[in-house]
């Protein structure tokens, strides 16, 4: 089995899911040829590349309100509006890289780890034959206004069953959802003592214990984290895990050694992804942004997360999920960071809540789910394909073509159902 994986870069979960997918496949199919491209760094030029890794952090870290806005927006806005968009066409360019990797890599599967790059599949599935079967995984708890333009996969992996009506609203059949949950690495969905995981941890067995995953576009700044941690009121193990912000770590290192707390805290830097497992389940609680698949990781290891403020709007929308069902806490206006530790740490039974309403909606294994369907996925055809002879610029008239007769046809579709 030949797979081509299609990915992207912002935020980094997308390219992490594809790896952890393609890691799961050759552990039962150690012949499967795999590759993995970043859609926008492949196809898209060095511009497009930068916009899509560090243009969205920095949107993140200092226009998030902007950020939110446009993509509230978007979400009142027609079909036809966010199908001519900017963010559909803004593939365009990459259409034709794309088609051609199809053509020469002549995969059997394609998988994709992000909305757009499901997009431009539809796109080029509107004019193009592509033998292989497509697939997409959705990583987040809310839906994005733009599934609907990627409604060609063969088959959609959605986070739970809330999820397929939208979807059915958003032009995708029944057949074609998957209830899976949210593909995250096998390690958390296995259950690890929690006192043996601290002393792998090199930590205090005992203590209770607040893991802090202070990644990329964290909005609570360093000095008011030192402050929050001040107000805890009784000592307790923090773990803070800094991704790849040395001078945030350093600075971090600094406060904390002037602050004089008296918490054990261990302030880690980069932490290798096969670490990460052991120190969630060294943890009782979790600090840390709105992200779907750190949430996720979180949740299927049964540790409740208190989830800050100040998010891009995809993961205001995983926050409130996580909430409305109980098995997260929120930094907002009424409750700081220091308020929601106190609040576990003092109130047992909410700690408990916590975790009884975390085990209800919790999916373990979903790797394994998706590798129950790749293991009947046919191999490909190519051979009535005929070689890509059009240019790039005819290939965009093309879509451009049968996108506005898709368009077209929406609306009397539309109409018909008044």
């Amino acid at each position: 089995m030949r797979v081509l994986m299609v990915s992207a870069s912002p935020g980094n979960g997308h390219n992490s899911t594809a790896l952890k997918i393609k890691n799961k496949i050759l552990s039962a199919h150690s012949d499967a040829e795999i590759k993995i491209v970043d859609m926008y760094k492949q196809y898209g030029g060095k511009f497009k590349a930068w916009t899509m890794e560090q243009g969205y952090t920095l949107a993140c870290n200092h226009i998030v309100g902007i950020y939110n806005y446009f993509f509230k927006k978007s979400e009142k806005s027609t079909y036809a509006t966010r199908d001519k968009s900017n963010a559909n066409q803004d593939t365009f360019p990459m259409l034709y890289g794309l088609l051609k990797e199809i053509y020469d890599y002549k995969p059997d599967l394609i998988i994709c780890t992000y909305i757009f790059t499901a997009v431009a599949i539809t796109n080029l599935k509107r004019c193009y034959d592509i033998p292989a079967k497509v697939v997409c995984m959705a990583l987040d708890y809310g839906i994005s206004p733009y599934w609907e333009c990627a409604n060609a996969m063969d088959e959609m992996f959605i986070t739970d069953d809330y999820m397929i009506q939208p979807f059915l609203e958003r032009g995708f059949t029944r057949k074609q959802l998957v209830v899976s949950g949210i593909p995250v690495g096998d390690e958390f969905s296995i259950d690890t003592d929690k006192k043996e995981a601290r002393i792998n941890c090199g930590l205090d067995a005992d203590m209770f214990t607040l893991l802090v995953t202070r990644s990329s576009f964290f909005a609570i700044k360093n000095q008011q984290l030192i402050k929050e941690f001040a107000k805890i009121n009784q000592p307790i193990q923090i773990v803070i895990c800094n991704g790849s912000d040395k001078k945030g770590k350093a600075q971090l290192d600094r406060l904390i050694a002037k602050a004089k707390l008296p918490h054990k805290i261990i302030n880690r830097g980069y932490v290798p992804v096969d670490e990460f497992g052991l120190l969630f389940s060294s943890a009782d609680i979790i600090l840390g942004k709105g992200g779907g698949l750190t949430l996720t990781e979180a949740i299927t290891k049964g540790i409740p997360v208190i989830i800050i403020n100040k998010l891009p709007q995809q993961e205001i929308y995983n926050r409130n999920y996580l909430v409305d069902k109980g098995c997260a806490l929120s930094v907002d206006n009424h409750n700081s960071v220091s308020t929601q530790i106190n609040k576990v740490i003092e109130n047992p039974e909410i700690y408990k809540n916590l975790i009884k309403n975390i085990k209800k909606i919790r999916k373990l294994h979903v790797l394994d789910t998706f590798l129950s369907h790749f293991e009947k996925y046919p191999r490909a055809d190519y051979s009535k394909i005929p070689a890509l002879t059009d240019t790039p610029k005819q290939l965009v008239h093309k879509i451009n073509k049968a996108r506005k007769l898709a368009v077209k046809q929406e609306k009397c579709n539309n109409l018909s159902k008044r």
